[in-house]
């Protein structure tokens, strides 16, 4: 006991000796910075996926039923729908919402919501392998994201 006592107030004293940077304190006044690089980030993701896309078309078309049904997380699941759902949070929505807070546009609300929608839709509805192999829902919000985020960066630079 007398040891986690010690081990408290060494603690206590490193904290008042030591000036800990809080973390609003490095975000702001940058804040165009960090939106910048998460475009930057998002953009890299989406053009990945735009270089890759023919090959996973190809890799999605040489799983057979059978493959499916050994797979250890199947696309049906709802753990992959919930990952699928936080990913494209990330990838897409939040950009969505970060974009109609900064620009204040009515048009850009309209936008991001039938993108916000569009890929709701296909996060949802393209569960299987199958759906998936038919479905070009991805390339086209990726390109569309793509040029939204340059977009909106190209705002962030020299319009904001």
């Amino acid at each position: 006991m007398e040891h986690i006592l010690r081990l408290k107030r060494i603690g206590n004293k490193i904290r008042e000796e030591v000036n800990l940077i809080n973390l609003s304190e490095i975000v702001e006044g940058n804040e165009i910075f960090f939106i910048l690089l998460y475009c930057c980030i998002i953009l890299y993701v989406n053009i990945s996926y735009l270089r890759e896309h023919k090959e996973i078309k190809e890799n999605l078309g040489s799983i057979s039923p059978e493959d499916e049904k050994e797979m250890i997380l199947s696309p049906d699941s709802l753990v992959v729908m919930l990952f699928s759902l936080v990913f494209n949070f990330f990838r897409r929505w939040m950009l969505y919402i970060i974009a109609v807070v900064m620009t204040e546009s009515i048009f850009i609300l309209i936008i991001s919501v039938v993108l916000f929608l569009y890929g709701l839709y296909d996060t949802i509805f393209n569960y299987s392998i199958e759906k998936l192999k038919k479905s070009s829902i991805g390339l086209y919000l990726a390109i569309i994201d793509t040029f939204y985020i340059v977009l909106f960066a190209i705002f962030l630079l020299f319009i904001n």
